[in-house]
């Protein structure tokens, strides 16, 4: 059946007629395929061209656009690099005194030493290149050729696999060798950060075109060896030299140079003074490997060198002439600046030390001390001040730094009687004058047990004035104008004058504060005397006069504001009776160690147990504060104010002023003056002894006769 129908159709087939087309049909079929080619180019064929025309267009805005970014960043990083200051990366703090002497070297990378390319043996020239870039003349500021090798050799040393293979080569920490050039350390050591970030190797790129620019390869290599860090606080290779050998650049052998050269590329792994030995050996045979490749030395000089034992030194240079002093400026430094790694901070510090001055009271202390050792006492401070900006000018916080270092110019001792003048200060202020009068007798003051201040005579005087009374150091009066005045607005006037310490309520302290009971510092008292010698005005303690960092910008300082504490008026008053021989002479005699050849205004100190003596006293130019005692508050065998403190005291400003011409006290021109009758405080008819001129605020002068009833709690 089916062979037949396939026949059959066959046969229809063959039996239809030819159709033949018309020329017009041919035409409409052609305009028809015509038209339909015409759609499929405009719906394919374009939007392809439109979406290749579009690629090309983003390409070619992609790449004018990170050409343009390129050269923005690279005008952007060279013009900083142009202004950009190299740093020092000087660790070591470096105090100077006032006449830019260096007083202290601390353990630091200290500044480099300048030494010219031309001065530098062959050996340490070429170990640093062997090391570090053996074909540093013949690339530019980058090599390539040593981006690829490392990047091979790292990729080869890897112990990772896969994807994490090629990421360690994106991560520095991974690297086993760096394609750094000298030039890009250099970069890296003296103009950028140690951060790895992507800005911070674009800006080390940059820098090393514009550094190689601006030097030739001598002057860069020359830098490099200067500047680079070898460990151990070795900045520079003449310092590394010094430090690991003892010796001067120019006596370096092969076996050292190469040990040395090997050290910049990771100082603390391969230093051959610590736990590394082994490592630092290695480093060294590859210096000299390369050496020889480079046809610097042949092998046998190679092989002898590194053969070759070495002997280290470990020496570095600090110096720390007046320890006390030293320390004290760090405290300061660390108010200052807020650092806590002050011996690291690579700080250039200019202090207010006066090394003559300072020589003087480091002598008059150790030699006061040894005339008094047989009555026990074994260490004395001494501090010493300009009151017109208080800065100290020297400082001795003891006589002996090896058997202790404690700084007792800024530990807290009890300031006996050099504390009335701040007690008395507070009275001024509070409607007090000079010449009120005081009982000098026994009093019970109360309290469980009963305090009884006595006097140091044992005696009494009666009726005295506040000039007598703090002139002669009477303790009964003291008290007695703490009590009328009380103790808050005293601790009150303590703060104000300068003093860092009695923090206390004013009930811990009660009345014998007024006796100097409180624990102070020698320093804050000679804050407080320098308050009295600048009339009433406060500048804060300080012994920094500027302070620059590693980079040499200075560092503004703590503003320090002069503020007026007490007025002029009773700053007078108290400088009048603190340099009142007459008035004192009743109780330490007309001629003693308080008496100088000088207008001086003095006050001496002493507690109960002849733990402290003290003697703090001042002229308009100079303070000096003295303390004697024993660091462990033992006792000494009566050695008061008058018999310790203040012979050291006269004889440093004795010494410290014999070319100054006296000075009397600036008098406020708002003064006033008045003859009073010493025994009733009232103004008197006469003006001659027995009647005393003395000195008021305004309207605080006494009538002729005087209301003394306030005595009556007494």
């Amino acid at each position: 059946m089916r062979f037949r129908k396939k026949n059959k159709v066959k046969e229809v087939e063959q039996e239809r007629p030819s159709i033949e087309l018309s020329k017009e049909f041919v035409a409409t079929v052609d305009e028809y395929e015509s038209t339909r080619s015409k759609k499929i180019k405009r719906y394919i064929f374009k939007p392809l061209k439109i979406i290749t025309f579009t690629l090309t267009l983003a390409i070619l805005s992609l790449i004018f656009v990170v050409i343009f970014t390129g050269l923005a960043i690279y005008i952007k990083y060279t013009h900083e690099f142009e202004n950009i200051k190299p740093r020092s990366n000087s660790t070591q703090l470096i105090m100077y005194d006032r006449a830019n002497n260096i007083i202290y070297k601390g353990f630091g990378a200290a500044e480099p030493q300048e030494v010219p390319l031309s001065e530098m043996p062959d050996m340490v020239k070429k170990s640093t290149l062997a090391a570090e870039d053996l074909d540093f003349y013949k690339h530019g500021p980058i090599d390539f050729k040593g981006i690829v090798r490392a990047l091979y050799n790292n990729w080869q040393q890897s112990n990772k696999s896969g994807w994490q293979k090629l990421t360690d080569l994106l991560q520095a920490d991974s690297y086993t060798q760096g394609g750094s050039t000298i030039t890009q350390q250099l970069v890296k050591n003296i103009y950028l950060s140690q951060d790895k970030s992507f800005e911070r190797k674009i800006k080390e790129v940059v820098y090393s075109y514009n550094l190689e620019h601006k030097y030739t390869k001598d002057q860069i290599l020359e830098m490099y060896l200067n500047e680079i860090y070898y460990g151990e606080q070795a900045l520079g290779i003449k310092n590394a030299a010094k430090i690991y050998f003892d010796k001067d650049l120019k006596d370096l052998t092969l076996p050292e140079a190469s040990m040395l050269a090997g050290l910049p590329q990771a100082p603390t792994e391969y230093s051959p003074l610590g736990d590394n030995y082994d490592e630092s050996k290695k480093r060294q045979e590859y210096v000299l490997q390369r050496m020889y490749l480079a046809s610097d030395i042949d092998l046998e000089t190679a092989k002898s060198a590194a053969n070759t034992e070495l002997y280290f030194s470990g020496k570095q240079e600090t110096i720390d002439k007046y320890p006390f002093f030293s320390q004290y400026v760090k405290d300061d430094l660390q108010k200052q600046t807020g650092s806590s790694d002050i011996d690291n901070s690579g700080y250039r510090v200019y202090t207010s030390l006066d090394p003559v001055k300072q020589e003087i009271a480091e002598r008059q202390a150790k030699e006061g001390i040894k005339k008094l050792s047989y009555r026990g006492a074994t260490n004395a401070a001494v501090v010493i001040a300009d009151p017109k900006t208080n800065e100290v000018l020297a400082m001795v916080g003891g006589v002996d730094w090896d058997k202790s270092k404690v700084n007792v110019a800024t530990s807290e001792r009890q300031p006996g009687s050099s504390f009335k003048p701040v007690v008395y200060s507070a009275a001024l202020e509070n409607g007090y004058t000079a010449a009120t009068i005081l009982n000098d007798k026994y009093v019970n003051f109360g309290g469980n047990p009963a305090y009884i201040p006595k006097n140091y005579s044992g005696g009494y005087s009666g009726f005295v004035t506040v000039r007598n009374a703090l002139a002669r150091s009477l303790n009964i009066p003291a008290v007695e104008m703490g009590k009328l005045v009380g103790v808050e607005k005293v601790i009150d006037m303590a703060h104000s004058l300068g003093i860092s310490t009695i923090n206390r309520d004013a009930t811990s302290y009660g009345l014998s504060i007024s006796l100097g009971s409180a624990e102070v510092k020698l320093a804050d008292m000679t804050e407080v005397y320098s308050t009295f010698a600048a009339g009433g005005e406060r500048m804060p303690q300080t012994a920094i006069s500027k302070i620059l960092d590693s980079k040499g910008n200075k560092i503004t300082l703590i503003r320090r504001n002069k503020q007026r504490v007490m007025s002029s008026e009773s700053a007078y008053i108290i400088s009048s009776i603190l340099s009142d021989n007459n008035a004192r002479s009743a109780t330490f005699g007309s001629v003693s160690p308080l008496k100088t050849d000088k207008l001086t205004a003095v006050k001496t100190g002493t507690t109960d147990d002849y733990a402290d003596s003290w003697t703090m006293g001042y002229t308009p130019d100079l303070v000096v504060g003295v303390w004697m005692g024993n660091n462990d508050r033992t006792p000494m065998r009566r050695v008061s104010g008058i018999e310790g403190a203040a012979y050291i005291w006269h004889d440093i400003m004795t010494e410290c002023l014999k070319d100054i011409p006296s000075k009397d006290f600036e008098r406020p021109t708002t003064i006033k003056e008045a003859w009073i009758n010493p025994y009733t405080g009232a103004i008197s008819k006469y003006q001659a002894r027995p009647s005393v001129l003395e000195y008021f605020k305004p309207g605080t002068e006494p009538g002729t006769k005087t209301d003394l009833s306030y005595l009556k709690q007494f």
